[in-house]
């Protein structure tokens, strides 16, 4: 009886036990659907503020179409991991939208429906593996206006912004107007190098630039602007395109304006060459004493960074530049004028991560300023073989070699570009400058609005990009022209409008959009393996061409023994002549050698990988068997520890 009862309490207890594990189960995938357990070094699986904000804004249906062609992706084994994590990161976004978010996961079989529909969208195509198939991994979105935005191919090498692409990607469906941008300063973008002359001669030439950034942004010239047109509720975002001579007045709007919230990007300038050749409109000279730069410092040191009147030479940056001269000295390293390379940027912001090139003339260089609040994000910089020099030097017309004879590299490392964000106070802590009388003022000069009460410090990051070049936006430095068919065709030679328009594209975005930053990748592999790796390929590379260089010398020697054992030479009948004994016996002996070449080639790589294999193998035990083991070895532990308290309480009691 008592046996049938325990069979009755077992039984009983394994089916409850099965059904509260399906319970629980069911519970948890219900409830625990949004909850996350992130422990990787990057925070890969863990989404920041500014996107979790962009989804609970969204005012209207956004719908995302995920093309990933997943059975052609047994192929690549990485590929398929890489939209694995997409296609989970997306599903992410759906369940923090609140339903605004509808995701499709579609998969373009070749020749159907599918693949049409994302050839229609503009996904790209890959031909993936030996079979030539169309492989597809894209996104395409649409919002209840049917404008689309797409991401024609998911590149792993851009994985570490994958979270701002996608966030991006949202916010674009979700605000569809286009930013407004205003532009101000003393560089005649709109006119080109003969500036408002040259517009009135019917000789206006806009600088290239411009027409890039107008066919992303709603584009507004402030020509003889006014204080009260510098309104973040008016434009999303301002560039000061070398500020020479700025008044008090604007100067106070711009403080204003960047202090509420408004994004600024300056391209400020210690000694811009542009506007130093800029002629004269009376006499179509340049005119004398150059260009006296354009550096704001009572707006810089408000917001804690400084600005150098002098500019950065750098002798391993140089462009190489005619001299006018001829013979050995025709050609020389002009060390103002800066080109530079992937290298010099800074590959975790968004703006510069994917610019390979950008030419400078006569940068200068910033640095953050004792006391400052705010941080100092570095986005171009020149290499340790620089110095700073005098802007004098370049007044006129610069020798580059007498400009090389003073060069002397300081070793340090100069920030050409910079993003800075953080707390700032006002630089005008005394209130706005008073209003100048009206015979005072200059031509198209206003003054603040004055029921417009003054902000002190921002309630916000302020976000502002500054460049200390304004040479970069000139044409004559990023851009070659060639005449075709009596057109004119423009080569860039350098990503300056790239950069120009990834960094107002940043800023005219929401602040969570630009508060996003790069994040690790996936992909982890096993440095000590991969260093490993590179070692054992090398060296059998270096011995590989030693030994095939002998094979390829044996066979030579064969194949000449063998020419001569039938060449007209051995006499009449020598085209017919067998080989020699001594011959054949030489030429089995080579072939031996060979062999022996041959096996020696295989033995080089097995003993070169035998570390390999054995790191590995000491991996996979340690995850495979030690760690299970120890885990045993405790469980095994803990139930003889168990035990034996029971054993011992049943003694004492």
């Amino acid at each position: 009886m008592n046996t049938r009862n325990k069979a009755l309490l077992t039984g009983t207890g394994l089916v409850a036990a099965f059904a509260l594990f399906f319970a629980v189960n069911v519970a948890s995938n219900q409830g625990l659907r949004d909850a996350r357990l992130d422990l990787t070094q990057a925070r890969l699986y863990t989404l920041s503020d500014g996107t979790r904000n962009v989804l609970k804004g969204l005012q209207e249906p956004v719908t995302l179409r995920f093309f990933f062609s997943d059975k052609l992706a047994t192929q690549a084994p990485q590929i398929k991991q890489y939209g694995q994590r997409v296609r989970e990161l997306l599903e992410r976004y759906a369940a923090l939208s609140g339903g605004k978010l509808r995701l499709e996961v579609i998969d373009p079989e070749p020749f159907s429906e599918a693949e049409d529909r994302a050839v229609a969208a503009g996904i790209q195509a890959v031909s993936l593996g030996q079979s030539g198939q169309n492989f597809y991994f894209g996104l395409v979105g649409t919002n209840s206006v049917d404008q689309q935005e797409s991401i024609p191919f998911f590149q792993a090498e851009k994985e570490q912004f994958l979270e701002y692409d996608l966030t991006k990607l949202v916010y674009g469906l979700n605000n569809p107007k286009k930013p407004q941008i205003a532009v101000l300063g003393s560089l005649p973008l709109e006119y080109g190098p003969g500036g408002i002359m040259a517009a009135m001669r019917g000789q206006s030439q806009p600088y290239l630039v411009l027409g890039q950034i107008k066919q992303f942004f709603d584009v507004k010239m402030l020509e003889g602007a006014k204080a009260e047109d510098i309104d973040p509720a008016k434009i999303d975002t301002l560039l000061l395109a070398h500020p020479k001579d700025l008044s008090d007045e604007l100067q106070y709007a711009v403080d204003q304006f960047v202090l509420k919230g408004g994004r600024l990007i300056v391209f400020a300038d210690p000694y811009s060459e542009t506007m130093a050749a800029m002629p004269n409109p009376m006499t179509g000279q340049p005119m004398p004493g150059g260009d006296s730069g354009s550096l704001l410092p009572k707006l810089f040191n408000a917001w804690g960074v400084e600005v150098e009147p002098k500019f950065v030479a750098d002798l391993a940056l140089a462009q190489r530049v005619q001299t006018g001269r001829s013979g050995a000295g025709a050609v020389a390293d002009y060390i103002p004028w800066l080109a530079l390379t992937q290298a010099q940027m800074n590959a975790d912001d968004i703006v510069t991560s994917q610019i390979t090139a950008i030419n400078m003339a006569s940068a200068g260089a910033i640095k953050k300023r004792e006391g400052g609040t705010t941080s100092i994000q570095p986005l171009m910089q020149s290499s340790n073989n620089a110095m700073l020099m005098d802007v004098a030097d370049l007044r006129g017309d610069p020798n580059p070699q007498a400009l090389a004879e003073k060069f002397k590299a300081s070793g340090e490392v100069y920030t050409l570009a910079a993003r800075i964000s953080g707390p700032a106070k006002t630089a005008f802590p005394d209130g706005p400058p008073a209003p100048k009388a009206d015979a005072e003022k200059k031509e198209g000069e206003g003054k603040p609005a004055e029921t417009a009460p003054q902000v002190k410090e921002s309630a916000k990051p302020i976000n502002v990009v500054l460049v200390a070049d304004a040479d970069l936006l000139d044409d004559r430095f990023w851009v070659r022209t060639q005449q075709m068919f009596g057109q004119s065709l423009y080569v860039p030679i350098a990503a300056n409008a790239d950069f120009v328009v990834n960094a107002i594209d940043n800023l005219s975005g929401s602040g969570d959009l630009i508060g996003l930053r790069s994040r690790g990748k996936s992909q982890r592999p096993f440095d000590v393996i991969e260093g490993l790796r590179r070692n054992a390929e090398q060296q059998y590379q270096a011995r590989e061409r030693s030994l095939q260089k002998k094979l390829e010398e044996t066979e030579k020697q064969i194949a000449d023994l063998q020419s001569k054992a039938g060449s007209p030479a051995a006499g009449a009948a020598g085209a017919n002549a067998l080989v020699s004994a001594e011959q054949q016996a030489a030429i089995e002996g080579l072939r031996g050698e060979i062999l022996n070449t041959r096996k020696e080639l295989r033995n080089v790589q097995r003993e070169l990988n035998r570390d390999i294999e054995q790191l590995q193998l000491g991996i996979k035990f340690i995850n495979i068997g030690l760690v299970p083991l120890l885990a045993a070895v405790v469980a095994i532990g803990l139930s003889l520890a168990w035990r034996r308290r029971r054993v011992t309480r049943r003694v004492e009691g």
